[in-house]
């Protein structure tokens, strides 16, 4: 295909950000100053490199474009305004094209002067100030300046855009104008005043501003772009982006929150209160953006039309170059600021330090000062309870902002403080025997599975628990006096059955994973010759010799139990509607050997998750059998046929896990098998099932963007042992 030559200025005038004649071989400006012209760059870009090539020559761009796409060079044209109307709308006319830089750096310095007061962090500031609470592989770190929220007050910063602008950089590619619903001067959401002045000092038509770079040079419009590129990573909160980041909570990360909640709070509920709660709104932005930064702006299609067009809050200009983490970063610190606001007692001024507190600790604290102050009066409704959700909402999502590119031993840490929230909960609940409100029962599920599945990568106790009966049963759940999980209707709560299994199993794995830390606990006493209680320093009753060495016999059999019930009483909805047991691999030939694993696909993303975890259960109950001195096999031949029946059944549930998981169920059971893969990676063997393995975990994060290359390396240096 033939090639587009680039129209580019001479290398000295491009250096020097000087109006270039583009005479060939010299230029006259070059000449005229007695100086050699270095010559320009011959490069040539071919018409099929897409979207940047079409959108820099005009003639190969659409005929007709949708409204809200930046308008093409022969409309521009068509309706170009006079010399005076540029002057005087945009600061600049063809009579003086030696001034269109200069004009673009003096708009730059009225920028530079707007952000004296507020501006969002720029890369720089990322790297020198690096607070231990954000994840470093995404670029997420709190800003060394900082953002006001609309609550804040008393705060001074300083600015210089050109460290933001990199004007002369020829590494970075330029991005069309944006459009005009994104620089509205009406068009910022809660944001301080302060940036919507930036949005009123810049052309309020931008249709308009649009067609006169159009009607430009490509030269002039090189650099215009550039700046637009500049001021699309820096400015945050505008109507269109807001409504981009909420539409792609909804459709894609809302569902990861409502795993065992048919009511979708998270999903519909939540976008809907941030129209009037700035701490929701801003970590649904922060969120979304850090998300979308780490699948590189793209956004799969949940139920997009095949033949339609979509519609303009489902796209972002140039998705795949917007700096999302830059963005994320300034969210999340508006998200922090306004919860610590919210909730403060009034007096205390925010301060720069306030986003390195972590936002569970702060509502903590926040929670336990309410039911000291008797709030429990005010529990059951009213305005108390709609914030407590907000409030509970909030530090779920940015606890999900961290955990989303967080190595899996690091989510244990981040989760801590969260029993102290639920225990001043229950505190204010009282006796009262009706259970949590549906916003408050759907984060404490959330946290619930990120719970056992961190504890589980570090063989730790939850930071929930399990004993604490009441607080499982104001969260929707039925336990008996006895202690033991039942499936029951109860019209009182409203949870699907098929909620009440998922959470009734979720209490289960978490009594698991407590159980395995016992034993690792029990393992140390061992080695050191010291009983287990006395890890902590803890003064208790001595133990017999068989007690130290084989603690948890009965609490092992009655887990074992209690999973075997679990599975009698579950719905017929838990059952696969789809089940290959030797499905096809189109990437071995006709006669190779057979896929090691079933293909298993349940029609609710809730089942799907239940049985996985299930399995994961029963495998580390298998796993983790205590020895029996008194009643276990009395023969070398007992035990090996005992060892060999375990190993038959660890091999079953692993093909189970796997099968659901080569089903490709939707995102929401996907982003939480990964530490379910990562410990069924453990009990495989053939190098076959090693690669299934780990095209599985790293199809998790290309197609969801949550971090699994952790797990990878892991599970490949405990395989070339």
């Amino acid at each position: 295909m033939p090639g587009v030559p680039s129209n580019k200025a001479c290398e000295r005038c491009k250096k020097r950000h000087l109006k270039c004649d583009e005479t060939r071989p010299h230029c006259q400006r070059c000449t005229t100053a007695g100086v050699d012209c270095p010559g320009y760059v011959q490069t040539r870009k071919f018409i099929d490199q897409g979207a940047t090539v079409r959108r820099r020559y005009a003639p190969y761009q659409e005929k007709h474009a949708k409204p809200s796409a930046p308008i093409n060079a022969d409309q521009g044209s068509e309706h170009a305004p006079s010399q005076a109307q540029h002057e005087g709308q945009v600061g600049m006319t063809q009579e003086r094209p030696g001034q269109d830089l200069i004009d673009i750096r003096k708009g730059a310095s009225t920028f530079s002067f707007q952000l004296e007061e507020i501006r969002p962090a720029s890369r720089t500031d990322m790297q020198m100030a690096q607070p231990p609470g954000l994840p470093s592989q995404s670029g997420i770190t709190a800003p060394a300046a900082q953002l006001r929220s609309p609550n804040a007050t008393g705060a001074h910063y300083g600015s210089d855009l050109t460290r933001f602008s990199g004007f002369g950089d020829s590494g970075r590619s330029p991005r069309s104008p944006m459009q005009s619903s994104e620089v509205s001067p009406h068009a910022t959401l809660g944001l301080p005043s302060t940036l919507e002045n930036i949005h009123n000092n810049l052309p309020t038509d931008l249709p308009h501003y649009q067609r006169l770079l159009s009607s430009e040079s490509l030269s002039q419009r090189s650099e215009k772009e550039e700046f637009q590129e500049i001021f699309s990573d820096l400015v945050t909160g505008t109507e269109h982006e807001i409504a981009f980041l909420t539409r792609h909570f909804a459709e894609i990360l809302g569902p990861w929150l409502d795993l065992s909640d048919a009511g979708k709070f998270f999903s519909v509920y939540v976008p809907i209160r941030a129209l009037n709660c700035s701490s929701l709104k801003y970590s649904i932005a922060a969120l979304a953006a850090k998300q979308l930064g780490r699948v590189k702006g793209s956004k799969s299609s949940i139920g997009g039309g095949i033949y339609t067009s979509p519609s303009s809050t489902e796209l972002y200009p140039n998705s795949g170059q917007v700096d999302w983490f830059l963005k994320a970063a300034n969210y999340y610190y508006l998200a922090v600021s306004d919860l610590t606001t919210s909730t403060s007692d009034g007096y205390s001024i925010l301060s720069t330090s306030s986003v390195l507190n972590s936002p569970i600790e702060m509502v903590a604290r926040w929670l336990n000062t309410q039911a000291t102050q008797g709030t429990s009066q005010n529990f059951d409704d009213g305005p108390f309870i709609r914030k407590t959700e907000e409030i509970l909402a909030t530090i779920t999502l940015l606890s999900l902002f961290k955990l989303l590119d967080a190595k899996g031993e690091e989510w244990h840490a981040y989760l801590t403080g969260i029993r102290s929230v639920f225990d001043a909960l229950l505190q204010m609940k009282q006796m009262q025997s009706i259970s949590f409100p549906h916003g408050i029962r759907a984060s404490f599920w959330n946290f619930v599975r990120q719970d056992y599945l961190g504890a589980y990568y570090i063989r730790s106790a939850t930071h929930l628990d399990t004993t604490n009966l009441p607080l499982w049963r104001a969260a929707g759940i039925s336990i008996d006096d006895q202690g033991k999980f039942q499936i029951i209707e109860d019209w009182s709560i409203n949870l699907s059955r098929e909620d009440k299994t998922f959470n009734g199993l979720s209490w289960l794995v978490s009594k698991v994973v407590n159980f395995l830390a016992k034993s690792k606990q029990s393992q140390i006493a061992q080695w050191t010759g010291s009983p287990p209680d006395n890890l902590s320093g803890a003064q208790d009753v001595p133990v017999s010799p068989i007690q130290q060495a084989y603690p948890g016999t009965n609490t092992w059999l009655d887990l074992c139990f209690e999973f075997q019930t679990w599975f009698e009483g579950v719905p017929e909805t838990v059952r696969p509607c789809v089940r290959i047991e030797h499905p096809r691999d189109v990437s071995r030939p006709p006669n190779g050997s057979q896929f090691p694993f079933p293909e298993v696909f349940h029609s609710l993303a809730t089942c799907a998750a239940a049985m996985q975890h299930y399995h994961f259960g029963r495998i580390a109950l298998l796993l983790n059998r205590p020895q029996d001195v008194i009643s276990g096999p009395s023969t070398a031949f007992d035990r090996l046929q005992s060892y060999r029946e375990v190993t038959k059944e660890v091999e079953y549930r692993c093909r189970e896990v796997c099968g659901i998981a080569v089903g490709r169920p939707q995102g929401e059971v996907r982003v939480y098998m990964i530490p379910l893969l990562f410990a069924v990676g453990q009990c495989l063997e053939s190098a076959d099932e090693h690669q299934i393995i780990v095209d599985l975990l790293r199809g998790v994060e290309a197609d969801l963007g949550w971090a699994t290359e952790y797990a990878v390396e892991k599970l490949q240096s405990s395989w070339n042992r």
